[in-house]
């Protein structure tokens, strides 16, 4: 409902107008203005006999802005609720200026609000204009001007900025924040405009179910009578109407023939045209979300995050959603005016509505809802493609914690794997030496072991062959004894004696025999402990080494899944300040690259830029203002203005050594080219033929390194921990280093005392 103060003052306005066309408006003016606080139904029915004697077109639109009929009610609405649909008088009313009912182009949704009337003109005391008060204050000697004798309302007001997409086609937006905002606002006047168009077609408070229940039941009435199976295309509609004219063929109800003629002109008359206005606009606006609302991932080449490769997923299946709805209210069209349609190409809101109410055969009645529907569609992906882009730093914010408060957890399980690993190598290393000493000992005993098994084998013999002997003697002697009386005593003395003696001689032997039977036996049983001690050792070392392996695989995977963290936790960090950044929508605009501005400390020794650029400082000698001038520059950089560059260095540095002018003349490039490269100084420089300074500069990014064959293995003694050797191997490699630079010293002090003494 209208605000009682806008009636009035809208009916103020066209008193004059009025009461010129017809006597009878004044005083139904008054009647008006005395019941102002009525509701806008009972100022239609006072207006009533106004709107049919008004000819100006102009006044009935604005009276009818003021009962809520016409679109201009859009922008005397204090409410905010939208009544700007077309009337059956409006449609007559504007079809005489071949106006579309209940319809506004994009331009129209962003019309200024309505003049009012300019104020009286102030004038003083003695009759004359009266000046600005600021201007009599404080500078009366041109009080009497006729510049400063203008009115109060001719004062210029400030003029109002371009709304929506024109305004960020003017200018960058001031934040993400804005623009999304922006859109929004945008989508909300799209779908307004989207209601007046369905409100035009459909009518006043009906929807699609009252479509249906009009011309579904006639048209099938005439599909009947033609014996037409379904209304799949216009040429087929066409053909049914030209029949329905035609006595002959159609003996059924007139106005079934033009019940169909009607709805198909109509459904001719807004599909697409109507809609192509608001598809091209949201293609428009789609346009717009894909440059400002982006996910600054790139599956390829940053670490994978799960945030923002869902929601890159997310984007590029939007795009493509977004787009397929918007053609298909083109194609749907043209299918029906170039081949057929059936009703399961439509939506699947519009097909379950379609079996509902048995409308299969007659399809070409939901082209105008199955339009809606797809352009609804396309407006809800892009509000919830920014409701997303909204919450994806938060979400972002969320990775960053977690993967923060995982980072130590992460840190712990490395330091574990990399004790382990050490710990598993250092066992490894002894347990080799150990095998390498039991190894080189066994090797070292295999003559001696074989000398001990043939001695051994020797002494065995000897042992059993002594006791042989002596156990054969005893059994001699014994016989002897008994036997005493068949010889002599002579003989038996002699015989018994010499037998007595050597039993005596090998039991004598035999103690020795044994001892080093032993002896032999006990060397060869520890040499056969140490070869099984060896043995164990062996596996041992087996052992060790694949417990080294699994422990260098899951130091690996501790160290790689670290460094995944890490990376992402890095993309994290950089996509969260891109997003949250007050200058990220005016760098999109500008095409500025959205990282930090290229540092321009020159003493970094491993900044490329800054190796080259010493060079190119020794070398360039004179040629640094060609060089100046050679050199891209970005935004662009008049000729004049590098003149006066060129000037100033000369002049700042005219009692300085010639690398300062190069190098203070490179570091204001650096400052002014936003995208300083290390090709654009290399391009720089071949233009201007100084190729000795580019392979110059090859060589000091490329130094000649040796090959591996010649490079020494440096010796690391045992005594050395396995977790020392990479740094006792620098140390190593810097004392040579420094003993390389010593000698290259002496030899070039050598060579130039000689080339003193010669000279």
């Amino acid at each position: 409902m209208l605000h009682p103060s806008v009636a009035t003052r809208i009916i103020q306005d066209g008193a004059e107008k009025i009461a010129k066309l017809f006597p009878a408006g004044r005083d139904m003016l008054q009647i008006l203005i005395s019941e102002r606080t009525s509701t806008c139904q009972k100022l239609k029915y006072h207006c009533l006999g106004i709107m049919e004697n008004l000819k100006d077109m102009s006044c009935i639109l604005r009276i009818k802005g003021l009962l809520g009929e016409t679109d201009t009610e859009t922008y005397y609405d204090t409410d905010g609720d939208d009544r700007g649909y077309a009337s059956l008088d409006e449609s007559a009313a504007r079809g005489k200026r071949k106006e579309d009912p209940g319809y506004l182009s994009m331009d129209e949704l962003h019309q200024p609000p309505p003049k009012t009337r300019k104020r009286r003109k102030i004038k003083n005391a003695d009759g004359k204009q009266e000046t600005r008060p600021v201007l009599e204050c404080r500078m009366p000697t041109l009080v009497t001007k006729p510049a400063f004798l203008l009115p109060f309302d001719d004062m210029p007001k400030h003029k109002r900025q371009a709304l929506g997409l024109q305004m960020l086609e003017a200018s960058p937006p001031r934040s993400l924040k804005d623009l999304r905002n922006i859109i929004a606002a945008e989508l909300k006047q799209v779908a307004k405009k989207l209601s007046r168009l369905e409100r035009a077609y459909y009518g006043v408070g009906k929807s699609i179910q009252d479509e249906v229940n009009r011309y579904v039941s006639p048209i099938k009435v005439v599909m009947r009578m033609l014996t037409i199976f379904d209304f799949s295309s216009g040429r087929v509609i066409e053909d049914a109407i030209k029949a329905g004219q035609d006595p002959k063929r159609y003996k059924g109800d007139p106005n079934n023939i033009a019940l169909l003629k009607e709805v198909h002109a109509k459904i001719k008359q807004y599909v697409p045209e109507k809609f192509t206005e608001i598809s091209d606009y949201c293609l428009k606006i789609l346009s717009t979300i894909e440059k400002y609302c982006v996910s600054f991932y790139d599956p390829e080449k940053d670490e994978y995050l799960e945030t923002a490769a869902h929601y890159q997923q997310q984007i590029n299946m939007w795009k493509s959603t977004i787009r397929n709805n918007l053609e298909k209210v083109k194609k749907l069209q043209k299918d029906f005016h170039e081949r057929i349609i059936h009703y399961t190409m439509f939506t699947s809101p519009v097909v379950t509505f379609c079996k509902k109410n048995e409308c299969e055969q007659v399809p070409f009645l939901f082209l105008f809802a199955d339009a809606c529907t797809n352009i609804r569609a396309a407006m809800a992906i892009m509000t919830t493609w920014l409701q997303a882009d909204e919450n994806y730093p938060i979400f972002l914010r969320n990775d960053i914690d977690d993967m923060e408060r995982n980072k130590e957890e992460k840190v712990r399980c490395m330091r574990d794997s990399k004790t382990r690993f050490h710990s598993v190598t250092y066992k490894l290393n002894h347990a080799e030496i150990e095998l390498d000493t039991a190894r080189s000992e066994i090797e070292g005993w295999k003559e001696k072991e074989e000398a001990l098994r043939i001695e051994k084998d020797y002494l065995f013999n000897l042992q059993s062959e002594l006791q042989q002997e002596c156990d054969f003697k005893e059994f001699r002697r014994d016989e002897l004894a008994k036997n005493k009386a068949d010889f002599s005593p002579d003989d038996y003395n002699e015989t018994y004696d010499m037998l007595t003696e050597e039993i005596r001689y090998v039991r004598d032997r035999m103690p020795l025999v044994k001892r080093q039977l032993a002896a032999a036996e006990h060397k060869l049983e520890w040499m056969s402990e140490k070869k099984h001690a060896s043995r164990k050792i062996e596996k041992e070392v087996k052992r060790l080494k694949q417990e080294l392996k699994q422990a260098k695989v899951e130091r690996q995977q501790r160290e790689s899944e670290f460094t995944e963290l890490e990376n992402a936790l890095e993309v994290a960090r950089r996509i969260h300040r891109y997003k949250t950044s007050t200058d990220a929508a005016e760098k999109i605009y500008f095409c500025l690259p959205m990282g930090p501005k290229q540092s321009q400390v020159l003493g970094s020794l491993d900044d490329k830029m800054t190796k080259s650029i010493g060079v190119v400082c020794r070398e360039i000698d004179q040629d640094w203002m060609l060089l100046y001038r050679t050199l891209p520059f970005y935004p662009q950089r008049g000729s004049e203005t590098i003149e006066k560059d060129i000037a100033s260095v000369n002049m700042e540095s005219a009692r300085g050594p010639k690398e300062g002018r190069a190098l203070e003349a490179l570091t204001r490039w650096r400052r002014h080219h936003t995208r300083a490269k290390f090709d654009d100084l290399i391009e720089a420089l071949k233009k201007i033929k100084r190729h000795d300074i580019v392979a110059e500069i090859n060589k000091v990014l490329n130094p000649p390194r040796l090959m591996e064959d010649e490079e020494q293995e440096i010796y690391v003694p045992p005594s050395v921990a396995p977790e020392l050797v990479p740094f006792y191997k620098e140390l190593e490699r810097y004392d040579q280093l420094r003993k390389a630079h010593k000698n290259r010293r002496k030899s070039v002090t050598q060579h130039k005392t000689a080339q003193k003494q010669k000279s």
